[in-house]
């Protein structure tokens, strides 16, 4: 049976240190250990994900917000990270696939497959 209700934890970052397109499999991403500690905790009665928009340096190329939209540009990719280890001693950093961009159609799958007991 699917849930009619589910919920995930989403950590939200953005960073211009990657350049937006990049190249490859898989980017890499430096977290805090505290914030990495958190988001791969298991076993899990919240799931969690983090999810990385990779923008331009400047704000004007990604953003613009006016009272009737607000408009946003370039991509987000998500991972779950339960079970990562933290291997750095402040900072640990992380592989994002960029296969897993996240969209509408993502959410939806991801909601659908911690509604039946996956995750994410």
């Amino acid at each position: 049976t699917v849930d009619d209700e589910v919920t995930i934890k989403v950590q939200l970052k953005c960073t211009y240190q990657v350049p937006p397109n990049p190249p490859g499999r898989f980017f890499s991403f430096t977290l805090d250990n505290d914030h990495l500690a958190k988001l791969a905790r298991t076993p899990v009665s919240v799931h969690k994900i983090l999810v990385v928009m990779i923008v331009p340096r400047s704000q004007d190329q990604w953003l613009r917000a006016g009272h009737d939209r607000l408009d946003l540009r370039h991509c987000c990719y998500w991972v779950n990270l339960a079970g990562h280890p933290i291997t750095g001693r402040h900072r640990t950093t992380v592989r994002i696939p960029t296969s897993r961009i996240f969209d509408d159609r993502a959410l939806c799958e991801i909601m659908t497959r911690v509604g039946t007991g996956g995750r994410p």
